[in-house]
């Protein structure tokens, strides 16, 4: 394995585990013979990539590395990210893709594009608003907050609107449900006829998560079309989470 390939090995366990790392755990970690190790963390410490603790011995990154990411968190905002995320789904999958914004109780749609000829084009203009509950933007996005901020923004009983949550416990259920697989999935409650899915981030320090989803025919849906879709969209709201350090996205361990 290359010294570059090894040195992006010992950074990413650092992204994983959040905390310095000393000798023995990335050798236990990677399953690499503790000498090669041992090499790879003085050189990424020579070079600037890794710093280390006189007195733990352990590493963490480097100046190097520190003033890089605050050079990439200066030049990009999470919703550029997000938007470069949409434009790759809907050239993958061609169907129209959203950004959301959570407003109370309900979402607000930031940023929209379509998809392309020959697939439902889902025209959900920018500004328009819904209940968070009934759509699965909404409730992904609800997901990154905690039980008790959901139940201040939203009363106990909600509209009958298709298969969405009818009381604020069957959402907190489906939620926690949301938390575990990191995607949502509506068919046709919020659009008739319109089936979503979706996943969200939130930035550190910020109390205002982003949704991104796809929009598509709810009679194209099934089991196997959401359950691949539902990956794609989660692992593109997992690389925006994991740029700007949100700690769920961070520690998330796909099924």
């Amino acid at each position: 394995m290359s010294t570059l390939a090894n040195a992006r090995d010992v950074l990413q366990l650092m992204v994983r585990m959040q905390r310095d790392l000393t000798v023995s755990e990335v050798t236990e970690a990677l399953g690499a013979p503790k000498s090669s190790v041992s090499r790879t963390l003085t050189m990424m410490a020579n070079y600037g990539f890794l710093d280390r603790d006189p007195h733990t011995k352990a590493y963490r990154p480097g100046s190097l590395v520190i003033e890089a990411s605050y050079h990439f968190r200066g030049s990009r905002t999470v919703a550029s990210l997000l938007e470069d995320e949409v434009a790759s789904l809907v050239e993958d999958t061609g169907y129209t893709c959203y950004i959301n914004m959570l407003d109370g109780r309900e979402t607000m749609v930031t940023h929209m594009r379509t998809g392309t000829v020959g697939t439902l084009q889902a025209y959900t203009p920018v500004g328009t608003r819904g209940a968070a509950y009934a759509s699965s933007m909404g409730r992904a996005i609800l997901a990154r907050l905690d039980d008790e901020d959901v139940t201040a923004r939203l009363d106990s009983d909600f509209e009958p609107v298709g298969q969405a949550p009818r009381t604020l416990d069957d959402l907190l259920a489906r939620l926690m449900s949301i938390r575990s697989r990191g995607w949502e999935l509506s068919r046709g409650e919020f659009v008739t006829n319109v089936a979503g899915i979706s996943a969200a981030v939130l930035e550190p320090g910020s109390t205002q998560p982003l949704g991104i989803g796809i929009a598509l025919p709810a009679h194209d849906f099934d089991d196997a079309l959401a359950n691949g879709f539902g990956t794609k969209v989660r692992d593109a709201a997992m690389r925006v989470g994991r740029k700007i350090g949100d700690p769920y996205w961070l520690s998330f361990a796909a099924n």
